[in-house]
């Protein structure tokens, strides 16, 4: 069974957070099902590492996390809020992050990422077991987040200050 992350990007204005609009370029295959060329989440995709990343979700990769999750902010936007409300018990994980600690982030760290296949049976993969002493690679933070998350990060830091952008997100299973 998979994970998938719900996101939405908030903007303070006037003390009070808005849930942003359809402002993120959508993949070619978001395109083709939306009939549309922008979506109103930021990250719409299924990525482990960045889940590791964003809140140590589905870590495979043993990425340092940037937080814990943090569960949904109390002033949290009421549309945000009734998608939350609508997953229940289903939604996991919830937390959010300023673009400012976003910006701030050192993607140039390395990380030794530990995910790698290993067979185990004759007929038998697993795509997420934990790399052994000599195995798995070092590489950057940025190495290992999507060009994706990069998109999303350029298209964040249109929409004001980095202390009045967020995104608010949690997973199911």
């Amino acid at each position: 069974m998979g994970c998938d992350i719900h996101s939405f990007a908030e903007v303070r204005k006037n003390g009070k957070w808005e849930k942003v609009g359809e402002v993120f370029p959508l993949n070619d295959w978001d395109k083709n099902y939306f009939k549309k060329d922008f979506g109103d989440h930021p990250i719409n995709w299924r990525d482990y590492s960045l889940y590791g990343w964003l809140a140590d979700v589905r870590n495979y990769s043993c990425v340092p996390a940037i937080s814990q999750p943090r569960g949904i902010p109390d002033d949290v936007s009421p549309e945000v809020a009734q998608e939350n409300n609508d997953w229940a018990d289903d939604g996991h994980s919830h937390s959010w992050l300023s673009l400012a600690e976003l910006l701030s982030t050192d993607y140039e760290q390395v990380f030794w990422d530990r995910r790698v296949t290993k067979q185990t049976s004759p007929n038998s993969w697993n795509g997420a077991a934990l790399a052994e002493e000599g195995e798995g690679k070092h590489i950057t933070l940025r190495e290992n987040l999507s060009e994706g998350y990069f998109r999303v990060l350029e298209t964040l830091k249109t929409l004001g200050n980095p202390d009045d952008v967020r995104i608010v997100f949690w997973f199911d299973n």
